[in-house]
């Protein structure tokens, strides 16, 4: 294929990775973008090359500059929240640059990638959303804390993770205010210009939470999606689910693609979307949580089972006929070659008695027998060289984090010196 290069943002991310073979199959050379040196992706023969480039979070117009300065324009394929706030941005500056991007109008973005903004929006279409507030809405009317019902969660509204803190009552809440507050404005993050919300918590175990991950072409209409449950998640130190899924299944549920392309229709979204929604057995309800206008972390689930999304992305603007042939079921997903991964974290809380190890090992032991396509992120045997860098990347990470673990140790019993 004789065409334009396509430049992973951010290639260093598990998103961006999981599309790499897909891109590299049907004929696109790949060209990383990182700020760091050693990423997984750097050893796969997929990548045709890669540049250092500018750290994003620091500033945009240093980026962009950036940008403009690479010897030859291409499709940009971004791969973080901030990458798509920064696109969406820059776009009239890129495209006449010659680069080729699909985001969100900035307003569009903005609206559904803000949480609270997002939950309003939800709310005047008809889409059940959890009861949220904002810190000045409480300030103004003290007596919402009078009226909410416990428990609640305080999290930022402009970013991913399983950033939040459960409050169990009225006591807890200032604490919990003050550790959110204190995360979103942090440098590293201060260009996702986040806020902080209080929301009802939604009762609701692990397997509730859901996902729908969808591409909207450069019309805004949506020609790939997929419905996924979660089985086990990363779980914070309290034992509470966060976003990051471990193991899922494909699993078709009508309610939540209505709901997606209700949402996305009204705000003429383009590219990804990652909708994650919680559903309430008490309620009998699905409520949407958030809109994250980006690919999931496990974008290689997608590419593996016929969601060849960032392949998508790149096909309709160069102008190349594709076609999604994505499966809707029979699909099983783990996260075990990282670390943290789903084994690895799977025992740290089965120890601390977050989880029931039995059901962890037993899910691995019946995908071995069962009709299933299994995924695990990250095991390609068309790629190996990747996954061989993704190997390298967790024995690295794990020293890292060995060695601090035991420094901090030393300098609590006096053993070592602070730096």
């Amino acid at each position: 294929m004789n065409s334009p290069p396509v430049y992973l943002m951010d290639c260093e991310q598990r998103c961006a990775e999981g599309v790499l073979y897909s891109l590299a199959r049907n004929g696109c050379r790949v060209i990383g973008l990182t700020s760091v040196s050693f990423f997984p992706m750097r050893f796969s023969r997929h990548l045709a090359s890669w540049y250092s480039s500018p750290t994003l979070s620091e500033g945009f117009e240093e980026y962009l500059q950036f940008l403009k300065s690479l010897p030859e324009a291409g499709v940009i394929l971004p791969s973080g929240d901030l990458s798509v706030k920064f696109l969406a941005r820059y776009f009239r500056e890129l495209t006449d640059a010659g680069f080729m991007l699909s985001v969100p109008g900035t307003g569009d973005l903005e609206t559904l990638f803000d949480k609270l903004s997002c939950n309003r929006a939800c709310a005047n279409a008809g889409i059940p959303v959890a009861k949220t507030w904002s810190l000045s809405e409480l300030e103004d009317d003290p007596t919402i804390i009078e009226r909410l019902r416990w428990p609640v969660i305080v999290k930022p509204t402009a970013l991913a993770g399983g950033n939040y803190r459960k409050v169990e009552g009225p006591g807890e809440l200032e604490q919990a205010i003050d550790y959110i507050s204190g995360i979103v404005q942090k440098e590293s993050v201060r260009l996702n210009e986040s806020g902080v919300v209080i929301q009802e918590w939604i009762d609701s175990g692990m397997t509730d939470n859901w996902s729908c991950d969808v591409f909207c072409d450069s019309q805004g209409r949506i020609v790939d999606h997929v419905t996924i449950q979660r089985v086990r998640t990363s779980l914070n130190e309290k034992g509470t689910p966060t976003s990051r899924m471990y193991c899922g299944i494909f699993g078709p549920e009508p309610r939540l693609l209505e709901r997606t392309e209700q949402l996305l229709k009204a705000h003429r979204w383009k590219g990804f979307a990652h909708v994650e929604f919680i559903y309430c057995s008490r309620d009998e309800e699905f409520y949407l949580t958030e809109v994250n206008p980006r690919l999931p972390g496990y974008s290689y689930l997608l590419s593996a089972t016929g969601h060849e999304q960032g392949w998508y992305y790149a096909a309709d603007l160069i102008g190349v006929d594709y076609a999604s042939q994505g499966k809707d079921s029979g699909v099983v997903y783990f996260e075990s070659l990282r670390y943290p991964g789903d084994l690895t974290d799977g025992v740290v809380n089965a120890v601390r008695g977050n989880l029931d190890i039995s059901k962890l090992l037993s899910s691995y032991w019946r995908a071995l027998f069962s009709p299933d396509q299994v995924v695990i992120d990250h095991f390609n045997r068309k790629d190996l060289g990747l996954t061989f860098g993704l190997v390298l990347f967790n024995v690295r990470t794990f020293i890292e984090k060995a060695i601090s673990f035991i420094r901090r140790r030393m300098l609590k019993h006096g053993f070592a010196r602070e730096a």
